[in-house]
């Protein structure tokens, strides 16, 4: 057996005891549109179209504590893709330099700054997401039902940046987040990034992304849950 395979073991058994996710087992569905601002060809293979998205607190911390924040958006399949492209992004120590790479507890969804925590490989560089709130920049705190009403009353939005290597960042898309989405349309759905991608995008370094890609799949075994 394989180091990642061992490693995805307790994984699978928390998941099990638990009858969730070991990590952000609770969070919120919505739909909206992620709309690229970008110019074509520059970064990221992101376009403008319809997503699935989920806000979740990583260890479940009730209410409004503080707690690692996360975002995953499902883009739908782009022309000749096999699976949809999900992106994966957590609230990190900060936005730039090593302290992108450390999840963190946020105080607010409007002071967080949501991280992909790992660089994205693709035509030969590596990429990095940044995702801040747009909607409301003084509030929202990460409890999911104050996150709940902010979809329901008027929506979230989300700037999405993109910076190759240690290049500045600058503006990919813009995520709106406009209707509730029933956990029973989409029941207990597992966001993948080590599986669900697109045209050469690949979570980095492999080894890394090797031990994530079994991560995902022993808790959606241990909870018996759809990709």
């Amino acid at each position: 057996m394989k180091a990642a395979d061992l490693a995805g073991l307790p994984i699978k058994a928390g998941a099990a005891l638990r009858g969730a996710r070991l990590f952000h087992p609770n969070g919120v569905l919505a739909t909206g549109t992620i709309i690229r601002t970008a110019s074509d060809g520059v970064g990221l293979p992101v376009e403008t179209g319809p997503v699935l998205a989920r806000l979740s607190k990583g260890v479940g911390i009730p209410g409004g504590l503080p707690d690692v924040v996360g975002l995953a958006i499902r883009m739908e399949p782009h022309a000749g893709d096999s699976t949809p492209w999900d992106l994966l992004l957590a609230s990190a120590l900060g936005g730039s330099g090593w302290r992108k790479t450390i999840p963190f507890p946020a105080r607010s969804l409007g002071s967080a700054v949501l991280s992909t925590l790992q660089p994205l490989d693709h035509d030969g560089s590596s990429w990095w997401l940044r995702a801040t709130l747009a909607t409301r920049p003084d509030g929202y705190n990460p409890s999911l039902s104050e996150i709940a009403h902010g979809i329901d009353n008027g929506g979230l939005v989300f700037e999405i940046e993109q910076t190759q290597g240690h290049t500045p960042f600058l503006p990919l898309a813009r995520v709106e987040l406009t209707a509730a989405a029933s956990d029973s349309e989409h029941p207990d759905i597992g966001f993948d990034p080590t599986v669900n991608t697109t045209r050469n995008v690949r979570p980095g370094p492999s080894w890394l992304s090797s031990i994530r890609e079994v991560a995902y799949r022993n808790s959606r075994q241990g909870r018996d849950a759809e990709s």
